[in-house]
């Protein structure tokens, strides 16, 4: 029956019921806290195994609790659960140490699991410490496994196993495909280099193996370990799970080495290789996370220079446009009207495109103008006029007459709107008809935008606000548009301290509902990511 001690701290109650119901009928024994400045000021007074902890707590974080503990307890082991994974806070617990995540919701079996193979790593550490003194492996423990940088942990490495064996000089080749990439090394001579060198290539699959084994296993060694002007060496592989990364060689001058110091370079080298391949691992996740940065950036800066650049041909499309308009009979008018048509089509997609950069920007300020909402939507659906005539719809506006005067950005405002009535315009089948409807609640205004036709599925609901998303398969929907409309429009909701949803039934129809405030003089510029 498991006897360790844990300490779990999470801000929700029940969370933390459950995982002390979970881990109790484990055996564990258990304290909680449900914050970071009580877990602390228990661990000071207690000695604990482990740590299990919530990362997104007000006041104090996991990873600050598990680093705070770190500081008086090394050897505790931190067991995270989260809901919020991101790319930065992976980063931040590998620099920390962490032993193990948890990804919120998890079944009892899933936290059972990861606790005892937490636990587990922590006994196997404990029982290789008995070879030799805790110092040096405590240290390995709270260093190594915290470098990510490759180059100091191989030199870490290194002068660990020179001082703990009071070896003469040291040296680590790296090795890939059989061929030597890398040697760090204390030898005096290159003659000494080049003999590690070609002992250590032949060795790659050999575990610890000492001077006098080199000697009974290969008299070609012979010549090599006198290169090496050596009276006694010690040689063990830095092996990760799937491979053998390089090679370790200890060398004596004069004495030989202790019976310990072949066990202690064991698990030296077992840690180091871990290590090693963390290290490799988050050298991997930093590049891959950097590329993705400039591959959002070249995306970005693409949709900018290819919008802006459409902009020049199609504003003299459109003025030739209007200019064929005015001259031409009213037979060829109709022809002329559908270029129109298409063209303010291009342009708004075109300012999608522009919109979602703006969003993207960084902070968004908020402008305060008085504005009255009936005469915005009257000023829109005059815009969609030809719009709404060639589906023969019916739009439908009741604003009442005392709905009071807002307080907005107007620009935002106008901007939410006529992307929720070209919605409703593109999706309404012909003869269909639109809603147009408003109302107060307390402190908010409630904007609504209803539309017959075809209704939303309700596994796409929420999906309708994400970026480039289309309910209807790319290459066969029947409506244009690239799928930024209601992305924009929820960033801009956002961004004004409002809210929207979406209801959709076959017999009501689909209708957007947006939440907004009626003065938002008390709302302060903020970063938006969408």
């Amino acid at each position: 029956m498991a006897k360790e001690k844990i300490l779990i701290v999470d801000d929700e109650m029940d969370v933390l019921d459950l995982c002390k119901r979970i881990l109790i009928s484990q055996g564990y024994q258990i304290e909680s806290a449900h914050n970071g400045f009580e877990a602390i000021d228990i661990a000071r007074h207690n000695k604990f195994d482990l740590l299990l902890t919530d990362i997104k707590m007000p006041g104090m974080s996991g990873l600050e609790i598990a680093q705070q503990l770190k500081e008086f307890d090394p050897g505790i082991i931190c067991v995270t659960m989260t809901g919020f994974s991101t790319m930065d806070m992976a980063i931040n617990a590998l620099k920390l140490g962490i032993d193990e995540f948890i990804l919120k919701p998890f079944t009892p079996k899933e936290l059972s699991a990861a606790i005892s193979k937490a636990l587990d790593k922590e006994r196997l550490r404990q029982e290789n410490s008995r070879l030799r003194s805790l110092i040096p492996l405590f240290e390995l423990n709270k260093t190594l496994m915290s470098t990510v940088d490759e180059e100091s942990l191989l030199n870490r490495v290194l002068r660990i196993a020179q001082n703990e064996t009071n070896a003469s000089f040291a040296g680590i080749h790296l090795i890939h495909d059989g061929e030597i990439t890398r040697t760090l090394h204390s030898y005096p001579t290159d003659s000494q280099v080049a003999a590690s060198e070609q002992l250590s290539c032949g060795l790659l699959e050999n575990d610890n193996i000492t001077s006098q084994e080199l000697y009974q296993s290969n008299p070609a060694h012979q010549q090599i370990l006198q290169d090496l002007q050596a009276e006694s060496v010690l040689i063990a592989p830095l092996k990760s799970q799937n491979s053998t990364l390089g090679v370790l060689i200890l060398g004596q001058t004069e004495n030989h080495f202790a019976p310990g110091d072949s066990e202690l370079l064991s698990v030296l080298c077992g840690q180091a290789g871990v290590a090693l391949e963390n290290a490799r691992l988050f050298t991997e996740i930093q590049e891959a996370y950097q590329q993705l940065q400039m591959l959002d950036h070249m995306k970005s800066e693409f949709i900018n220079i290819a919008a802006h650049e459409l902009r020049t041909p199609l504003a003299i499309l459109m003025g030739y446009a209007t200019v064929l308009e005015e001259d031409t009979s009213d037979d060829q008018r109709e022809y002329v009207a559908n270029i129109t048509r298409n063209a303010m089509r291009l342009r708004a997609l075109i300012d999608d495109m522009l919109y979602l950069q703006y969003l993207e920007s960084g902070v968004v300020k908020l402008s305060n103008e008085k504005v009255i909402l009936q005469d915005v939507i009257q000023g829109l659906t005059e815009e969609m006029t030809l719009m709404v005539k060639e589906k023969n719809l019916d739009m439908q506006v009741n604003i009442p007459a005392d709905f009071p005067e807002m307080i907005i950005d107007r620009k935002k405002l106008d901007l939410i709107l006529v992307n929720l009535l070209h919605n409703a315009v593109k999706f309404t089948p012909l003869n269909g008809q639109i809603k147009i409807s408003a109302g107060t609640n307390g402190e908010f205004g409630t904007i609504s935008v209803n539309n017959t036709g075809k209704p939303i599925p309700p596994e796409s609901l929420e999906k309708v606000f994400d970026r480039f998303y289309q309910a209807e398969n790319t290459l066969t929907r029947e409506h244009g548009g690239a799928g930024l409309g209601l992305a924009i429009v929820r960033g801009m909701v956002d961004v004004c301290g409002g809210k929207i949803w979406v209801e959709s039934t076959k017999e009501a129809g689909t209708t957007f509902s947006v939440e907004l405030p009626l003065d938002n003089r008390h709302l302060k510029a903020r970063k938006l990511q969408l």
